[in-house]
């Protein structure tokens, strides 16, 4: 397995980057992507905490936590702009009160228990973020919203995946756990299916599809039945970063192109 990691580690980097250059460049975010984001830095904080807690790439992980708390503190305020309404209005609050405690928690000194905290916090937020998205969705038009929801979506599942795994290497090897891992692996793989044959899918979205499955077996491999080792686990550290950055730009692509054409 760490003969495929370093094969897969040395072939992907490169593409991976580059497709990320080529699709980051969505002017304007809307409110529906906005939640998305939100739901996806939910976890990958929570992940971030983790790794800090099993002095794993802590340093890279502190800038990390450090840019993802501006990052939603930003997204969080520009959704503020936003005119809501009814369910979504009552929902965001839950988001802005999910956020505070998570804030709270990820920028203490991680610990045994801080680290239970944060896991329990970010489920919490990942739920309010995730139904904002939805609720939202709902208001848009276009079919193609939904291909960027879920490409967002997919984004957080990866975060999740990982978060999951560290707490593996936390000592949690309850069957419940394996289980949840294995039920969030099914729930990445089919959405990455559903994109690949939606029919609105573009030629160079396709593309990074198609680059997003190769950091994915990079990734499962990883994983691995058994926990793998700490080697393992730094892998699972980075390359949860890449396939983030890789749903991220599809899901800008979609936006654009649900902003570009009209409902059908």
């Amino acid at each position: 397995m760490q003969r495929l990691l370093s094969v897969l580690a040395f072939a992907l980097l490169p593409l991976s980057a580059q497709a990320f250059a080529q699709t980051r460049s969505t002017p304007a975010i809307p409110p529906v992507a906005q939640a998305a984001e939100l739901r996806s830095l939910s976890q990958r904080l929570a992940k971030l905490h983790l790794q800090l807690r099993l002095n794993l790439n802590a340093e890279p992980a502190q800038r990390q936590i450090e840019q993802g708390v501006t990052r939603f503190d930003a997204t969080l305020a520009s959704l503020r702009q936003t005119p809501l309404q009814g369910p979504a209005a009552a929902t965001f609050k839950r988001v802005e009160a999910g956020w505070q405690e998570q804030k709270q928690l990820i920028t203490a000194i991680p610990t045994a228990s801080t680290a239970e905290r944060v896991i329990l916090s970010a489920e919490e937020l990942t739920i309010a973020a995730g139904r904002l998205a939805m609720q939202l969705e709902g208001a848009e038009e276009s079919p193609v919203w939904r291909l960027s929801d879920l490409a967002g979506r997919n984004n957080m599942l990866a975060q999740r995946l990982a978060r999951l795994y560290l707490q593996t290497r936390l000592g949690d090897k309850s069957q419940g756990r394996r289980v949840d891992i294995e039920t969030t692996r099914k729930e990445f793989v089919t959405s990455l299916d559903e994109l690949t044959r939606a029919p609105q899918t573009s030629p160079a979205v396709a593309d990074n599809l198609k680059l997003a499955r190769q950091q994915w077996i990079f990734f499962d491999a990883a994983i691995g039945p058994d926990g793998g080792d700490a080697n393992a686990a730094r892998h699972v550290a980075t390359t949860s970063e890449r396939i983030g950055e890789m749903m991220d730009a599809i899901g800008s692509s979609y936006a654009r192109l649900a902003a570009e054409k009209p409902a059908r």
